[in-house]
């Protein structure tokens, strides 16, 4: 009998250790499907392209959003910026607006805070759309979405 009561309590301390809904193992998923997708874009083996960059606040409903920027990258270097809802060019800052490179390691860095599943292109992997936020406070999420890739 006391057998029969070990077996169950370790075959349900088993089932509840493997349970695939934990944090970690959403962590681990979400790190997987990133990995490979940026492992589909790398053997793209794609250095020149342009593509439309949107990052707003997703939980900070007080604070303007910054309007979208078209991105221009040629041999993996950002050669462009232009604000086209404002006809105006920006100065070049690699350091705030992102290669499609950038925006993966940043999309690895920050996974645990990843809502949802990310969506990546089809046929070069880059991403789509994602959204993270830290915690439960405002202003500390945003939304990055990536459009008109050419």
């Amino acid at each position: 009998m006391n057998f029969k009561l070990l077996m169950c309590t370790l075959s349900f301390s088993l089932l509840f250790a493997c349970n695939d809904s934990s944090p970690d193992s959403q962590t681990t998923e979400l790190t997987n499907l990133i990995g490979t997708n940026y492992q589909k874009w790398k053997n793209s083996n794609i250095n020149t392209y342009a593509f439309t960059y949107h990052a707003p606040p997703s939980d900070c409903p007080a604070t303007d959003a910054l309007p979208p920027v078209e991105i221009t990258i040629e041999n993996n270097v950002i050669t462009k910026l232009y604000i086209p809802e404002l006809g105006e060019s920006l100065e070049l800052d690699s350091q705030v607006y992102p290669t499609i490179a950038d925006v993966f390691e940043n999309m690895l860095k920050s996974v645990e805070h990843i809502k949802g599943t990310p969506l990546f292109d089809k046929t070069f992997g880059y991403p789509i759309s994602y959204e993270t936020d830290i915690s439960d406070l405002e202003c500390d999420g945003y939304s990055i979405t990536i459009t008109s890739f050419m």
